[in-house]
């Protein structure tokens, strides 16, 4: 076991409300599915059935071997109803839906193996890749039929996680429900089969050893595989970071963790591609998370893919709260505006939280026992165990700013927010931007978060990039001949502020 440093700034999410039980629960087969032809990484595959069409979960139903993508499946036995293209997720994309018969079994995959230790890698890779599992990660795993925009010997890093960092995580425990620890291990060894050049980093938060402390125990068995409890600290999570503070390299902003020959899988992803070799299932569900002080009991759901919100969440809400539904990171996450919408093979938390828009009076003098803050004027800072509230209330306008240099000393990836905010304000929006490093931004919040002005400084760093991308500019070829002097210009706030 070894210990790495962790990143510059972030910030440390504890105790709030609405954390997921350790328990899971088996929902039913829904009584229809809705399968949208882009899931995960990769393209939208070309859809294999036609309406009137009997389908068997498990089935291949959509797929393209000559784009970067991995085959979709039915996830229910039953009937094509209809297919019919419409807005996912901010993309255009065919919907396949499916009647259910409510029937249970699934096709298993062709070739997979208890034996799986005797499988060759192609044999592997294939089973992989027709399993759907090829399709899960930031870039996909990679395999020689088009699954990610790598090849598997071009593959140096993987780095496998699950870390309490962010505001709510799921509970190891639930995810190894009816699952061994060498299961894990397993499938680990299953994907270094595949891309044998790589080293392979487990990250994982020590708050978690009596779930998954027999990692310690067996570990030594494999002299390519490395264990690092890390700090659980946010956005600890996200790609940049797993690649700064696991193989201390600094992160190409504009580009992938697959430019630089590493990919990144969560546990889930994991277990899923041994279940996928060993027991022959495909991806046909997931184990969902779902969490917020919204739900009337936040715990854990497995569940088919193609199911709706509204089945999943919508009985689960507290009488007489309004949800704002977020897709897997609380301040990361795309709003779930549409509880129609299917979930897919993606979705590892659904975050409900109230809707709250009413002004608290006198906000800012209250003691704030369950208050979170970062100012330290809450008594919830000096209680750490104290359960802190979260809803969509801001408890406040926006103000000018103060530069109290809150949002500096939280960013990850050291750009100073708010002068970038103030450029984007004005209206100011040129090289100048790129050469503060506006594209280093990765949208991880905190910046506003922290903001006691209550500015909406992610935002406005979102608003200059795009605007500086639609002009053509990027990170690349935005220098200015006066870039030492902006510099000289930045190190002299930040020195000042030391002082």
């Amino acid at each position: 076991m070894s210990n790495y440093k962790t990143f510059r700034g972030g910030y440390r999410f504890a105790e709030f409300q609405g954390q997921p039980d350790d328990v899971l629960e088996e929902t039913s087969i829904p009584t229809q599915v809705k399968i949208p032809l882009v899931q995960g990484f990769g393209s939208e595959v070309d859809c294999l059935v036609k309406v009137g069409d009997k389908v068997s979960a498990g089935q291949i139903i959509a797929r393209n071997d000559q784009h970067v993508s991995s085959p979709i499946h039915a996830t229910v036995n039953g009937e094509v109803n209809e297919i019919k293209k419409s807005h996912y997720l901010g993309q255009n994309c065919f919907i396949v839906t499916i009647k259910s018969d409510g029937s249970s079994e699934y096709q298993k995959i062709s070739g997979a193996s208890a034996n799986w230790q005797q499988l060759s890698p192609e044999s592997i890779e294939e089973i992989l890749y027709t399993s759907g599992i090829t399709a899960l990660g930031y870039e996909g795993i990679p395999s020689r039929f088009n699954s990610s925009i790598i090849q598997p010997n071009d593959v140096e890093n993987i780095i496998v996680y699950m870390l309490n960092s962010d505001p709510y995580n799921i509970s190891p425990t639930a995810l190894f429900h009816n699952r061994k620890i060498q299961d894990l291990l397993d499938g680990i060894d299953i994907l270094h089969r595949i891309m044998p050049k790589a080293k392979v980093f487990v990250a994982t938060s020590s708050e978690y050893k009596n779930v998954i402390g027999e990692l310690d125990k067996n570990v030594a068995k494999y002299n390519w595989l490395k264990l690092l409890y890390l700090k659980s600290k946010y956005p600890q999570s996200h790609e940049a970071m797993l690649v700064k503070t696991v193989l201390g390299q600094d992160f190409p902003y504009g580009y992938s963790a697959a430019n630089i020959g590493t990919i990144i899988l969560d546990f889930q992803a994991v277990l899923q591609a041994y279940e996928a070799v060993a027991e022959g299932k495909p991806l046909i569900e997931r184990t969902i998370a779902l969490c917020g002080s919204a739900l009337k009991a936040p715990l854990h759901v497995k569940v088919r893919t193609g199911t709706s919100l509204s089945e999943i969440a919508g009985s689960r809400i507290k009488p007489d709260v309004t949800p704002r539904f977020i897709l897997n990171n609380l301040l990361m996450g795309t709003e779930l505006a549409d509880l129609a919408l299917p979930i897919d093979r993606t979705y590892s938390q659904i975050i409900a939280i109230p809707e709250n828009r009413n002004r608290k009076f006198l906000a800012f003098i209250r003691p704030g026992f369950r208050s979170d803050s970062y100012t330290r004027t809450f008594m919830s800072k000096y209680l750490p165990i104290a359960t802190k509230t979260v809803d969509t209330n801001k408890n406040g306008e926006e103000r000018p700013c103060i530069s109290c240099n809150y949002c500096e000393e939280v960013c990850p990836v050291s750009i100073i927010p708010h002068i970038l905010s103030k450029y984007v304000q004005r209206d100011m929006i040129d090289e100048t931007l790129a050469n503060l490093h506006i594209f280093d931004c990765i949208q991880c919040g905190l910046c506003s978060y922290v903001c006691p002005s209550k500015i909406s400084l992610a935002q406005h760093i979102k608003a200059g990039m795009d605007s500086l991308t639609e002009q053509g500019c990027n990170r690349e070829v935005c220098i200015l001949p006066h870039f030492d002097n902006i510099r000289g210009i930045v190190e002299s706030y930040r020195g000042a502020k030391e002082i």
